[in-house]
């Protein structure tokens, strides 16, 4: 009985794997779509000047905002000790990772699909579709940092990260795979779970369009990367062998 339960589990990893990278794939055309100029908009420096803008912004602001800090309160929330305690309790220990996979990308998801413009308000804006140097540098800047983020999650392993060898280990009786790393790579996981700071910060704030919304977007999501992911010199200098490592035995090849 509790082998089918753990051959389901490994199912439903699976399937919050595929969705997980959907909703990544959505995240990147939400984010990296350069983004039309608003013609009917003021300068966030004016707004004193033309206080109906501000007030068309205040709603699409404050649901953008509930959005944001519920995806901020779950991706806490599931990887506190209460929550790996319940859920070791009930016997889901195998399912840990993928249910923080699964409720992550349903939150992000939501914001996607429910996120509110605000266009009447802007920082800057710059018409990319007109210009073709332009457009040029901000799809190739985007690329770049999503291939640098993409390359960090395989290399930080992607299976293990959306919680699909967790499952598989489980269902194996293998113990956690995290269990089999290093002493310095498990301290690097304890203290960050994402790959590229600076790539995803450079994608939120490198927009054509700099609207309140976005503003708040990328404030929000970047103080909270800054305040969550709390590396150290150990794994700095871990990371520097790493890279020493590899550098090496591409040259011998």
């Amino acid at each position: 009985m509790a082998s089918i339960a753990k051959s389901i589990v490994l199912l439903a990893s699976m399937a919050t794997f595929a969705y997980s990278l959907y909703v990544v794939g959505s995240l990147m055309m939400f984010l990296s779509t350069p983004r039309s100029i608003s013609k009917a908009h003021t300068w966030i420096f004016n707004l004193l000047d033309n206080k109906s803008r501000l007030q068309t912004a205040y709603g699409p602001v404050v649901f953008d905002t509930l959005y944001l800090i519920g995806f901020i309160f779950q991706h806490s929330f599931l990887k506190s000790a209460l929550v790996k305690k319940l859920l070791a309790k009930l016997g889901l220990s195998g399912a840990e990772r993928t249910i923080y996979s699964l409720t992550s990308s349903l939150c992000l998801h939501y914001l996607i699909l429910n996120w509110l413009p605000a266009q009447s308000i802007v920082l800057w804006q710059i018409d990319v579709e007109q210009s073709a140097p332009l457009w040029w540098t901000f799809v190739i800047t985007h690329g770049i940092c999503w291939v640098v983020i993409f390359g960090g999650s395989l290399v930080m392993d992607l299976p293990e990260l959306l919680g699909v060898k967790q499952a598989y280990y489980d269902l194996k009786a293998y113990g956690p795979p995290i269990n089999y790393k290093s002493g310095k790579l498990r301290n690097l996981y304890a203290h960050v779970r994402h790959p590229s700071f600076v790539g995803l910060s450079v994608i939120l704030f490198a927009t054509n369009v700099m609207s309140v919304d976005r503003l708040v977007m990328a404030v929000l999501l970047t103080t909270y990367m800054y305040l969550a992911w709390s590396t150290d010199q150990k794994d700095v200098a871990y990371q520097k062998n790493q890279l020493q490592r590899k550098k090496l035995e591409l040259k011998a090849q």
